[in-house]
């Protein structure tokens, strides 16, 4: 397989996504010839190059947001450090020290980021970050970088607003992300024509997009970003998650994988589509959400229609029982009786999609699948 330049976006505790990929396009036996990141995707990008994956998932699985500060006061959401009900301890620290003390989180890095593996792995690695007295970026690879102070650049490139402002020139620094949270210019300009981009951003987009011009790249980014959560939420189980939607939404961007929002057996896949319809089968993807069905699997046809079935039963048991609520069965009379304007605006319901194709695809895999045909076939 011939090399990737690897690209990865900051996005703070989302970071955990990228790793999942890394896991995934270790097994493909992806080739990574250069890398470049911002933010927490030049961390990962450093622990990505020195190549020890078992030490970076370990380190991913532990860490908390405790692990990473140092605050006189102990924070009200210790899971999310911008959490809303953190703000004024942030605020004092701000005022009182000038940020957030992130020492703890520098020595976490620098104990498992090795300078010396990431210069002698012949990965050569770039990251962004943006001076502010200066107001102009700075774009590095690490054979620039006097030796020693790989990490204290890899904590400027992730120099978040409200964190501590400590630099080894006596600058101060802002996160990476502000000016390419995807820095694909800097391999460009190396001449890497051949990218994955695994984007961990909230918005569409990845960066200097006329830096993409001729370029082959693979785009790794979750079908709906908002599940990664917020980039200061350091949670055991919400980094499990992360990790796995990265390592199946990786698969999927190399064909080992097919689907939408979920995630298929290829043949499996075109099966449905063959046997339902391409619309359909998008349909159910969709009434799949709207029911909760769980994503993070790989299904099969059969699996993934039976847990939809399912679903949908379970739900229409649900609203059964809430229309056979007393108290519902009392407010009922007088709603019907209130004028429409009083009913908006005591209640909007939202407009369900329009999915008839799914609901067709359903019923014909509930008779073929149903209790007397099987005994039928028996």
């Amino acid at each position: 397989m011939r090399p990737y330049g690897l690209v990865l976006a900051g996005g703070g505790a989302k970071g955990a996504y990228q790793i999942g990929a890394w896991k995934a396009m270790r097994e493909i036996g992806v080739d990574i010839e250069m890398i470049a990141g911002a933010s927490i995707g030049a961390i990962n990008g450093a622990l990505i190059a020195q190549g020890d994956f078992d030490r970076t998932v370990e380190l991913w699985s532990s860490i908390e947001v405790k692990d990473g500060i140092q605050m006189e006061a102990q924070l009200k959401a210790p899971e999310n450090l911008f959490s809303f009900s953190n703000l004024p301890q942030i605020f004092h620290e701000v005022i009182k020290n000038g940020g957030v003390d992130v020492t703890p989180a520098r020595n976490l890095v620098a104990k498992y980021v090795d300078e010396e593996k990431v210069r002698a792995s012949g990965i050569p690695l770039g990251l962004v970050t943006f001076q502010l007295s200066s107001l102009k970026p700075v774009e590095l690879f690490v054979e620039d970088m006097q030796e020693g102070l790989l990490v204290d650049y890899l904590m400027l490139s992730a120099r978040f607003p409200g964190l501590h402002n400590q630099s080894p020139d006596g600058a101060k620094y802002l996160d990476g992300g502000v000016y390419d949270n995807t820095p694909v210019r800097m391999l460009r300009q190396r001449g890497i024509n051949r990218f994955i981009v695994v984007d961990i951003s909230n918005m569409k987009g990845i960066g200097h997009k006329d830096d993409l011009s001729c370029a082959d790249i693979i785009y790794i980014r979750p079908n709906d970003p908002k599940e990664l959560g917020e980039s200061f939420e350091f949670d055991k189980a919400m980094t499990e998650k992360r990790m796995q939607m990265g390592y199946l939404d990786t698969k999927k961007a190399f064909g080992l994988l097919s689907g939408q929002n979920y995630y298929f057996q290829p043949k499996e896949y075109k099966l449905m589509q063959q046997k339902y319809g391409y619309k359909a089968v998008s349909e159910l993807e969709i009434l799949a959400a709207q029911y909760g069905v769980e994503r993070l699997t790989v299904y099969t046809h059969h699996k993934f229609m039976r847990a939809l079935v399912a679903a949908e039963e379970t739900a229409e048991a649900e609203r059964k029982e809430s229309a056979e609520n007393p108290i519902l069965k009392v407010a009922k009379p007088i709603l019907e009786k209130a004028s429409e304007e009083i009913v908006k605006k005591i209640r909007t319901p939202r407009k369900a999609a329009k999915l008839s194709e799914a609901a067709a695809a359903l019923d014909l895999f509930r008779t073929a699948h149903s209790p007397a045909k099987r005994t039928t076939r028996n």
